[in-house]
């Protein structure tokens, strides 16, 4: 027995093992020599191995000789961050969108639904602390924190001045000294200290603004942090500080004769279009929404450096949609418009090619709990996929760990790292190319209807934005990704434009919004999708109910779902009483026939019978209960309605039914083998229902499994209550949504078997022995299970009928 259980235990915690390890994405081992190039080089994976060949040999003489073309080159403007959309609770507006014209990029998104109560709908959830805005602050040259960027309706924005003479809200420009009694000396200090308070809380602002003899002050309440759907990062993996690419970035891959080098960004020697500084303006709304424009000119001076003569003017424009002008059904627009033009000033026609960039730095929500599945099931997915559809192949999703295993072979091989959407040099229509994150997503849709050939494009790629980071574990599946287009070769004749319009889709995965921009099938179920489905409609039913929120409608669904199934329930919870009083016979039977197996099985086989007792009675329940638990879990990583919702609104535990219950952050305090957000076994944060929904397992296990009879069932119950503990690792990190399903559906069997009423206890006659032959029916009379009495009537009924013969 000390054998059986020892070996229990070693294939227990090797099947734990592998079921940990099963769902880490694969990687290529190690590799010393790449983690020596890496050392000496951290931007080698932006560096690759150059093909000479790319570069076309220039058959005029450089017109940069040419006195006539002498011309300066445009000034460079200055640094500058600007807004579109707003996010008060009365903006018809539904994003907030940051641009930076350093490249003309999107610089931040950040979400602004609202909930019946006023706050944020999607929360960034790792951020606790008090809200005052992205303010992309800086160190001041005095000291202090320079305020880049004040976004409308943001706390910044409304703050109250303390002198009535003064306007509302903070500007881009001031320099915040204080912030309550605490001095602001750097950027940090301001960033730190809002990490500390709470929303709700009110701060006293003290600032410095250029122009005023004085210093001002402000007060403002402090909200809870909405979640930004794009963001700049830094690689925290990367042994180089410079964060990632911004998003939407543009450049011009080819001009005249003069193209890009394989594996670098741009035409080498002209001012980046990607890094260099645009010249921004602010349109006025006609009608169509709010837009920012950024322009940037290539003049015959930068030109002449690759060869070319004349000049270029490149125009890129962002413009928001709002509920006033949106033509959308839902009145939902989760989107803006990227309008790029081209201009060609020059006296000669330029062939010319461009690259488009996507999004970069999309939430991680849930990436460490949970499971994202990919279209074709067998693939490895992370927290941000690039996703895309074209005209021939469908719908297609490339996967984080991909991404990154491809980034890490092409900078062992020295080559460039993206991956083909589709085969290169085989131009095809895009549909639509993004990221996709477990929640939400950021598309870019073409117009293939009205613009067929402006959808079209050469190629199309899946790349890792920024520079490369050493990854293990769960870890690679934080790789920020992007994708890459690049367009056909056009040709513009001296005075010619062309432009191009997109749509920019950055919004949460909730299917009615998805299906009117036509992008459903980022929204995958997997094989339980028929299961999963009604129950979310179910939960969506039951939380449109008044005072119902969704932690109080899972426990309507357990309830209806057991209702459902209370003929089952019911016979399984007889089988398991009939059980518990068989006990003794059945310890009885193991006595007798010790050391035979053969007649153990026939006598419990009779016993069995006699009492109407089916030992697999209680299986049919599991086999209906599987589904239901692996389609309600399907619901919970994929509905959007149910992240970040409250089981007890008002209280920041368990504030995601989503996700664990997340109630105490003991990262610090463990092991990085336990608490470890990638590689540990039970996560970073303490989670209470996991321990609740084991321990009512354990409790149903210890009422209702009947006494062991031999030491082998013995065994199997000190087995069963050591995978209950195997168990609580596994569910450790499961939606807590789930655990108050299982709690709810514990709780409602237990009050069942308790409701039950005691079954008629055996008859405790002997049971048959299974060496002794049965005796024989000879006249159909024999009458077995009789007493004496019954047994003495019939013989004296025998007598009188022989009696009445003899008489005759």
């Amino acid at each position: 027995m000390e054998k059986r259980f020892a070996l229990f235990l070693v294939l227990s915690s090797l099947i734990l093992m592998i079921h940990l390890m099963a769902h880490q994405p694969l990687v290529p081992p190690e590799d010393a020599a790449l983690e020596q190039r890496l050392r000496d080089d951290p931007d080698a994976v932006e560096r690759p191995i150059v093909d000479a060949d790319v570069l076309e040999p220039a058959d005029d003489p450089p017109l940069a000789e040419q006195p006539e073309l002498a011309a300066v080159p445009e000034p460079e403007a200055e640094p500058q961050l600007t807004t579109l959309g707003s996010l008060a609770s009365d903006s018809p507006y539904k994003l907030l969108v940051t641009l930076n014209n350093r490249g003309a990029a999107i610089e931040r998104i950040e979400l602004n639904q609202r909930t019946d109560w006023g706050g944020f709908r999607f929360r960034d959830s790792d951020r606790r602390g008090g809200y005052l805005g992205h303010l992309h602050g800086e160190d001041a040259p005095d000291g202090g924190c320079l305020v880049r960027v004040v976004g409308p309706g943001t706390p910044a924005a409304i703050a109250r001045p303390l002198d009535p003479a003064t306007a509302v809200g903070l500007r881009a420009g001031d320099t915040i000294v204080q912030l309550d009694d605490q001095p602001i000396r750097s950027a940090p200090d301001a960033t730190q200290y809002l990490a500390g308070r709470r929303p709700g809380q009110t701060v006293r602002i003290e600032v410095v603004r250029p122009g005023s003899s004085a210093n001002l002050g402000f007060e403002t309440t402090l909200t809870e942090e909405p979640l930004s759907i794009v963001q700049p990062e830094v690689n925290r993996h990367a042994e180089t500080s410079r964060p990632d690419a911004l998003s939407f970035l543009f450049t011009l891959t080819q001009i005249g004769k003069k193209s890009a080098q394989r594996g670098q960004d741009e035409i080498t020697g002209l001012p980046s279009l990607r890094e260099g500084y645009w010249h921004v303006e602010q349109l006025a709304d006609e009608g169509d929404g709010p837009a920012i424009e950024f322009r940037r000119r290539l003049t015959g001076a930068d030109l002449a450096k690759i060869d070319t003569e004349g000049d270029l003017e490149v125009v890129k424009r962002y413009r928001l949609a709002s509920s006033h002008d949106s033509d959308l059904p839902g009145s939902e627009p989760y989107h803006l418009t990227l309008e790029i033009e081209i201009h060609n000033h020059g006296p000669a026609a330029k062939q010319l090619v461009f690259r488009l960039d996507g999004g970069t730095g999309l939430p991680m929500e849930g990436w460490w709990y949970s499971n994202k599945i990919h279209p074709s099931r067998f693939s490895a997915v992370g927290a941000r996929d690039v996703a895309w559809k074209t005209e021939r192949s469908g719908h297609g999703l490339i996967g984080a760990p991909q991404i990154y295993k491809e980034t890490r072979n092409a900078i062992n091989r020295g080559a460039s790292a993206p991956i083909p959407l589709f085969p290169p040099g085989q131009q095809q229509v895009i549909r639509y190319v993004g990221g996709d994150s477990q929640y939400f997503c950021v598309v870019l849709l073409t117009d293939p209807e009205d613009e067929p050939d402006k959808a079209v494009f050469e190629e199309g790629y899946a790349i890792q934005a920024g520079p490369f980071g050493e990854k293990t574990g769960q870890w690679i599946k934080t790789t920020n990704t992007t994708f890459r287009l690049t367009s056909p070769q056009r040709t513009l004749e001296p005075g010619q434009s062309y432009s191009q319009e997109f749509t920019i889709f950055a919004g949460p995965k909730r299917p009615a919004l998805l299906e009117e921009y036509g992008l459903t099938e980022f929204i995958a179920y997997g094989w339980f999708a028929m299961i999963a489905r009604p129950l979310s409609w179910l939960l969506h039913l039951f939380a449109a109910l008044p005072l119902v929120n969704y932690g109080l409608a899972i426990i309507l669904l357990t309830v209806l779902v057991r209702s459902a199934m209370m003929p089952l329930s019911r016979k399984a919870a007889k089988n398991a009483q009939m059980m518990q009083e068989l006990a003794p016979e059945m310890k009885r039977i193991a006595e007798k026939y010790k050391n035979d197996m053969e007649k153990r099985g026939v006598a419990q086989r009779e016993l069995f019978a006699k009492h109407h007792y089916n030992p697999f009675g209680g299986c049919l329940l599991m086999l209906v209960q599987l589904p239901i638990f692996i389609g309600l879990y399907r619901s919970l990583s994929v509905d959007i309605e149910l992240l970040q919702a409250p089981l007890i609104r008002g209280m920041q535990w368990c504030s995601n039914l989503a996700g664990p219950d997340m109630l105490w952050y003991w990262e610090p305090y463990l092991f990085s083998i336990l608490g470890d957000p990638g590689d540990g076994w039970l996560g970073p944060y303490l989670n209470v229902l996991p321990i609740i929904t084991i321990v009512l397992f354990l409790v149903q296990q210890k009422m209702f499994m009947p006494p062991p009879t031999d030491d082998q069932t013995r065994l199997q119950q000190q087995m069963m209550k050591y995978m209950m503990v195997f168990m609580g690792v596994l569910f450790f990190r499961v939606p807590s949504g789930l655990c108050v399903y299982f709690i709810a559906s514990s709780l409602w069997g237990i009050a069942e078997r308790k409701m039950l009423p005691p079954p008629q206890k055996p008859n405790s006659s002997p049971v048959a022995d299974p060496e002794k032959p049965k005796p024989k029916k000879t006249d159909g009379r024999f009458f077995p299970n009789k007493d004496k009495k019954s047994r003495a009537e019939a013989e004296a009924k025998k007598s009188r009928i022989k009696s009445r013969q003899k008489r005759r």
